[in-house]
């Protein structure tokens, strides 16, 4: 009875979901979407990010396919169904982040419109809202999609399927869903890298060329940049975060499934464990739906205060509800503690986030205040403290996760009920914890795609010449956006961390299931003391630190294209920047569309093919230590990227708010130079760095579904030799 009843809860949870998106989106949609010129302006934001996603989305569809069939072919009896699934994660995955994107787009020129009439609050509840429409839909689209499948799976193929398959059943069909989460994670892989690139590579050039050359403002209508600049900040933040947040719930779930899955197999228990994540997702996701409709500011509210005790209302719930339901049931105490420590630790990584690039401070620490006085010495100056607060903000976050880790672990390791208890017990555990990270993501990804909609309606403002009122009003929001979206890239940074050691674990189990099954009872233990182990960690190492380089000099190459492409338009037609003539954006989104498609396919095959290519030529246990080392260094280096990036575009927005002494005579001076900062930090938080988390998921996914295959060619090369 247990499992019909987790997977009625995540089915009927992500309905929900979905059907209160539906619902806000209708409502979004009645709001006043301002005059003439500001329909204008946003319909161009409109047609860019739509042109962007149809190239991207038609090769990661070609891309799909031609991977399924090799799927098909390759995993026998197990073939197609996986093959089937992993088609289905992708199209999942797409369907997120086009669904994003849509209300993004629409919501823009509404948010401007709120502002321009009623101010600050008015502004903030249209941008949350239509931030609401995605958290919640990527939240219900993850639950009804994997509870579906398993349901769909379970009941059409026949006990005699699995005869002859080296897994029980149970196990079997949690390895078909495998399929589902590796399409939702290339997707994500893609579709974050790409829209990364796109987005940085237009507001790294719009800066250059616009506020150092030009002395012009940011969303300045005569940049030619300024559109294909708010659209990147769409198919980037929008569209790519909304496919890595859903990529991230996915894995969660699958790594928890699989480890409880071979719990069900090996004591029967009392309580599914393979499916009891969907439950504890469930939760989160009913936690989120009552978080997103309790955001409101107060008559004199600052928008990040609104924000985040919507955050806290939806933690405490979530507890609640975890504790309550779990007890009624009858499960062990420590499941429903590791998922709260899980959360907790989310929050806690968010709250280093927020600490580490919000205006503010806490507890006389302002890392933003002290690199607005870097700001007024050097770019130098400013670049270094950047850089130094970014690594600084690893230390709180990584302690919080090894917390999580260890109390997750202590308790899953100690339990007695059930069945649990002993290493299986405590890996369960922690999987459980990375499940509850990101159980109320609808509400998280409901504040980070704020963000981006207020950032789009201060461009429209800007580019519609509207008041200066509305757009300080959509600076203070934007500031908050910022910090939403460092705190959005922390719980996403590490739920990765927590999932991809779940997946580690899972990893171990399937390759000595799969050594027995060719008749090597063996134990597969990773001992860096092994040269060849050793050798998988370093080079595990280096793959987040070469994806991050190709990534960024992927922006590097595209942005001095489009530095060119404006230079040219300047030159040739004095009447831009004089306003007498209109530039010529459809060159500028093309530049961008083009070169990001070109950018990212490099980088994200060679994370596929190195983790392939490491497990046949030095063994599985190397490829465990390859998993260790990019974890290690893709957890830390991610959370650099993410808070230095979010520290230096906020010191900027310091520096330009009616706050900053703008009398001083070198403001023009400190101006540039935290222009020059925090275009350093774009392509640190917004293409490599929320990369990042998305690149760990997809190799230990790679290592999980195509260890059959690895450990195949594995024997065959050591039998060469």
């Amino acid at each position: 009875m247990s499992g019909d009843l987790f997977l009625l809860t995540g089915l009927l949870s992500g309905l929900l979901a979905i059907l209160v998106a539906l619902f806000t989106y209708r409502k979004v949609m009645k709001a006043d979407e301002g005059d003439d010129r500001m329909k204008e302006v946003s319909h161009l934001i409109q047609e860019g990010a739509n042109s962007f996603i149809k190239i991207q989305y038609r090769i990661l569809t070609i891309f799909t396919l031609v991977l399924a069939v090799v799927m098909a072919l390759a995993f026998g009896s197990l073939g197609i169904p996986i093959a089937i699934s992993y088609i289905l994660g992708s199209f999942a995955s797409m369907s997120a982040g086009y669904i994003g994107l849509v209300i993004a787009t629409r919501a823009n020129r509404r948010t401007a419109a709120a502002a321009a009439e009623g101010g600050l609050n008015p502004a903030f509840m249209v941008a949350f809202r239509a931030g609401s429409v995605m958290g919640l839909m990527i939240a219900g689209i993850a639950l009804v999609g994997l509870s579906l499948l398993y349901w769909i799976w379970n009941t059409v193929l026949p006990e005699t399927f699995f005869t002859g398959v080296h897994v029980l059943r149970e196990t079997a069909l949690w390895e078909i869903l495998t399929g589902f989460s590796f399409g939702a994670s290339t997707v994500a892989l893609f579709a974050k890298a790409g829209g990364g690139i796109f987005t940085k590579t237009a507001d790294m050039a719009a800066d250059i060329v616009g506020k150092i050359e030009q002395n012009i403002p940011e969303d300045d209508p005569r940049n030619p940049a300024a559109v294909a600049d708010a659209v990147g900040d769409n198919v980037g933040d929008v569209a790519g975060t909304g496919a890595d947040i859903f990529d991230s719930n996915v894995a969660a779930i699958l790594a928890a499934a699989l480890l409880g899955a071979a719990i069900d197999v090996t004591v029967h228990p009392s309580i599914v464990f393979g499916l009891l994540p969907l439950l504890i997702t469930g939760l989160g996701t009913l936690a989120s739906v009552v978080g997103v409709f309790l955001v409101r500011p107060n008559a004199k509210d600052e928008p990040g205060p609104a924000l985040n005790r919507g955050t806290y209302v939806t933690t405490v719930l979530f507890a609640a509800l975890v504790l309550v339901v779990l007890y009624v049931l009858e499960v062990d105490l420590a499941i429903s503690l590791s998922a709260i420590f899980g959360l907790l630790a989310g929050v806690f990584i968010g709250f280093t986030s927020d600490v580490f690039t919000n205006d503010k401070g806490l507890f006389g620490f302002k890392p933003v205040q002290n690199m607005v006085e870097n700001a007024e010495k050097s770019t130098a100056n400013l670049i270094l403290s950047g850089y130094s607060y970014g690594l600084l903000s690893a230390v709180p976050s990584v302690l919080g996760v090894v917390l999580a880790l260890v109390a997750a672990f202590v308790l899953g390791n100690n339990a007695t009920a059930m069945g649990l208890g002993g290493w299986e017990g405590g890996i369960y555990a922690v999987a459980i914890a990375a499940v509850g990270l990101l159980a109320t993501n609808g509400l998280t990804m409901s504040s980070d795609s704020y963000g981006p909609i207020v950032d789009n309606a201060r461009g429209v403002i800007e580019q519609a010449e509207e008041c200066e009122e509305a757009i300080i009003a959509c600076d203070k929001l934007d500031a908050a956006g910022n910090t939403a979206k460092a705190i959005t890239k922390g719980f996403a940074i590490g739920s990765a961390a927590i999932s991809v050691l779940a997946l580690f674990a899972a990893f171990i189990e399937s390759a000595e299931v799969f050594l027995l099954g060719k008749g090597i009872a063996t134990e597969v233990v990773v001992d860096i003391s092994d040269p060849f182990i050793l050798s998988g960690v370093f080079i595990g190492a280096l793959v987040p630190v070469t994806f991050t380089a190709m990534l960024i000099l992927g922006v590097d190459r595209n942005a001095g294209r489009m530095i060119k492409e404006i230079r040219r338009q300047f030159q040739s037609d004095p009447g831009i920047l004089a306003g007498t003539s209109k530039p010529d954006y459809d060159k500028c989104i093309s530049i961008a569309t083009s070169g990001a498609i070109r950018e990212l396919m490099p980088s994200t095959l060679l994370a596929i093919g190195v983790t392939i290519l490491t497990g046949i030529f030095l063994g599985l246990e190397a490829l465990g230590g390859y998993l260790g080392g990019a974890v290690i260094v893709g957890f830390i280096m991610a959370l650099l990227m993410s808070n230095a990036g979010g520290a230096w575009d906020n010191t900027k927005k310091m520096i330009e708010s009616p706050e900053y002494d703008h009398s001083d005579p070198r403001y023009e001076q400190i101006h540039r130079n935290s222009v020059r900062g925090d275009m350093v930090g774009d392509p640190f938080k917004d293409t490599a760095g929320p990369s990042i988390n998305t690149l760990l998921v997809v190799i230990s996914l790679t290592a999980t579904l195509f260890l059959p295959i690895i450990a195949q060619l594995h024997l065959w090369l050591v039998g060469l030799f």
